[in-house]
């Protein structure tokens, strides 16, 4: 016996023992009025009851299985009223109470497609404020390099750090937005580290210069198959993470960035390294969620949380695994692992 028709007999067990009883005493009133007729018939009794049984079965079955398919079109559709006006003409309890389900539900499918419509429409003003804040940004950069003799170096580095600050955080607002698109305009082509880590270092020279912070480039020149901007924006949150949280004794501060290859897999890693405020051993497993910032004490006001988590996300859209070492304890140290194509 199917699952299927122990369903049908579960569910309508009444009507099959209210039959059978009927049966039963059918028989009995038969054997008590004529016993030789009585044996002579009940062969085709029993035959009877079988196919009336099984074409009750079949029929009922038959009248489930269609209930499911309208109940499932109306659930798609809620508010068509063919099918709402054929479920409730079935006169079942149930499939009568679905009529207040499914206005529930439409009325559940408007205020998500409100706020679809509305989160679309406030993503789409986000990422145009970030694309309309960058001619300010350019401006401030062309001042700060045309007239740079006409102000203090104090003021210098102020206003460069402040233009450094804004850019990160568009470019992050802007990698925020890109990477909750489905389609991602990527570009995959055989990029040298070395090139790029050295574009990303110049892009901090002077904040590295202000914070005395010594520069160990050991980045070989390996090439490795990947979107230079989503690489470069990956080794951006590195250094500015190192930025943010370097030591306080600037004069000791250093930032190592070195690859390896490893001989037997083929693939190439990427690390960078610095001897700041480190990161606490139980932080460790959270350190990529979205928002979270960690126990960096005095370090924390400066936090989003949103570096470390965007450079996860755009890792993982890259292909390239992120490591981060549980060993190395004398500051923080993120590796990037690019697998052999």
């Amino acid at each position: 016996m199917t699952d299927r028709w122990k369903q049908i007999l579960l569910k309508y067990k009444e009507w099959f023992v209210f039959t059978m009883v009927l049966c039963l005493v059918f028989c009995m009133f038969l054997w008590l009025s004529d016993i030789g007729s009585f044996y002579a018939i009940l062969p085709s009794v029993i035959l009877a009851a079988v196919i009336l049984y099984v074409f009750m079965g079949l029929w009922l079955d038959r009248r489930d299985r269609k209930k499911e398919k309208d109940f499932m079109r109306f659930l798609e559709k809620p508010g068509s009223s063919p099918n709402e006006i054929e479920l409730l003409s079935m006169n079942d309890r149930e499939i009568q109470a679905m009529g207040l389900i499914g206005e529930r539900i439409e009325m559940l499918d408007h205020k998500i497609r409100d706020q679809e419509a509305d989160l679309a429409e406030y993503e789409e003003y986000i990422e145009s404020w970030a694309h309309e804040i960058k001619t300010p940004l350019a401006l401030m950069t062309f001042v700060l390099d045309n007239r740079k003799d006409e102000m203090s170096s104090a003021a210098y580095r102020r206003l460069e750090y402040v233009q450094t600050n804004i850019e990160e955080n568009v470019e992050r607002m802007l990698y925020y937005a890109r990477i909750k698109n489905v389609c991602t305009d990527y570009v995959f082509e055989q990029v040298s580290l070395s090139d790029i880590c050295g574009e990303v270092l110049c892009g901090y020279e002077n904040l590295l210069e202000e914070q005395k912070i010594r520069v160990i480039n050991e980045v070989e020149d390996l090439h490795v198959l990947s979107d230079k901007k989503g690489l470069s924006f990956l080794i951006r949150q590195a250094v500015s993470n190192s930025l943010k949280y370097a030591g306080q004794k600037a004069e000791a501060s250093f930032l190592k960035l070195y690859t390896k290859r490893d001989a037997e897999s083929g693939d190439v890693t990427l690390a960078v390294r610095d001897n700041g405020i480190g990161v606490k051993p139980w932080d460790l497993p959270f350190l990529f969620e979205k928002g979270f910032t960690g126990d960096t004490k005095e370090k924390r006001k400066n936090s989003t949380g949103m570096g470390l988590y965007l450079a996860k996300q755009t890792a993982d859209s890259l292909g390239i695994q992120i490591e981060i070492p549980e060993d190395y304890t004398e500051g923080f140290e993120i590796i990037f692992r690019f697998c052999k194509v």
